[in-house]
């Protein structure tokens, strides 16, 4: 019996959560929900500096930093989409 190709696990997780997969433009995007509108991804989002939380979503997998800094981080295992920018592939339950 043949073994069953592996495949990554970050690959598999992207296309259950979004089916949509996008490279990091980090001169063209200033945030993660910059690439999402562009991307006609919908986003909840009400303060684009990380205040209002509207736009906190899941970090599947990945990290992130943030620019502004928000005045208070999201629970563990999310993520402010209006004002994070991706350091490594990451997966984004939205």
């Amino acid at each position: 019996m043949k073994a069953k190709p592996q495949l990554k696990q970050s690959m598999q997780e992207e296309q259950i959560r979004t089916a949509l997969n996008t490279h990091w433009n980090a001169s063209r995007y200033g945030s993660i929900l910059e690439m999402a509108e562009a991307c006609d991804v919908p986003v909840r989002w009400a303060c684009r500096t990380g205040v209002c939380h509207n736009c906190e979503s899941g970090l599947v997998s990945g990290s992130v930093v943030y620019g502004p800094e928000p005045l208070d981080k999201p629970a563990d295992g999310n993520l402010l989409v209006c004002c994070s920018q991706p350091t490594s592939d990451v997966v984004i339950d939205l």
